[in-house]
């Protein structure tokens, strides 16, 4: 009886812990090989540009004219004005006409 309580602990602590850690991580690998040239990022650190060149490992990251910072590719969190971003901000235009 102990033996299937560790198993069902175990598998409780799979599905909320390690599964969701797993598509995340999924996700961004996804998100990461979708990247191309133009694309306006932001970094982990908080640092925006946009994309000038692209490598395997690496990208040219553009922060300001003439001012071009070479990154890991791995380290973009985010597209700025990514489609979900624009929902919302189109949401919020709609409240506060409404208004």
């Amino acid at each position: 009886m102990s033996f299937l309580i560790i198993i069902v602990l175990f598998v409780i602590a799979w599905v909320v812990l390690i599964l969701p850690k797993q598509r995340e991580v999924k996700r961004h690998a996804s998100f990461v090989e979708s990247l191309a040239i133009g694309d306006e990022v932001m970094t982990g650190s908080g640092i925006y540009g946009t994309l000038v060149e692209i490598s395997d490992a690496t990208v040219l990251l553009q922060v300001a004219p003439g001012v071009e910072v070479k990154i890991a590719r791995r380290a973009i969190a985010s597209r700025v004005g990514e489609p979900v971003a624009a929902e919302s901000a189109e949401t919020a235009d709609e409240e506060d006409s409404d208004a």
